[in-house]
């Protein structure tokens, strides 16, 4: 961003959905521009003809995923239970969660086709 003290209009959307604290915000603002290069770089023309509102949501979704990451080297984290800390497979495909909702929104894509 040209000016660093600008927020992302997405920050404070993130930041809730992952429940994140403010110590976080560097990681926030990482998975936010992360996950729009993943998005663009895919998809140059098709996702920015979107509706805002679609882009956004799938923003804020893969960001969720590649935030998540951090805590789930080599694809594996433990989720505490309520009677002991479960390991939960995290999936490395950063684009994971937007399969369905590109299809939703009419793209033919995430299908495995060529």
């Amino acid at each position: 961003m040209a000016d660093e003290q600008q927020k992302d209009e997405l920050t404070e959307r993130l930041t809730a959905f992952v429940d994140a604290t403010d110590f976080d915000a560097d990681a926030i603002a990482d998975s936010l521009e992360t996950a729009r290069a993943y998005l663009v770089a895919r998809f140059p023309t098709r996702f920015e003809q979107l509706a805002k509102p679609i882009r956004d949501d799938i923003v804020v979704t893969v960001a969720a995923d590649l935030y998540g990451q951090k805590d789930a080297r080599s694809g594996v984290m433990a989720v505490a239970s309520t009677d002991s800390v479960q390991p939960f497979r995290v999936s490395g495909d950063p684009l994971r969660a937007a399969w369905p909702k590109l299809r939703a929104a009419g793209l033919a894509v995430g299908l495995g086709i060529a």
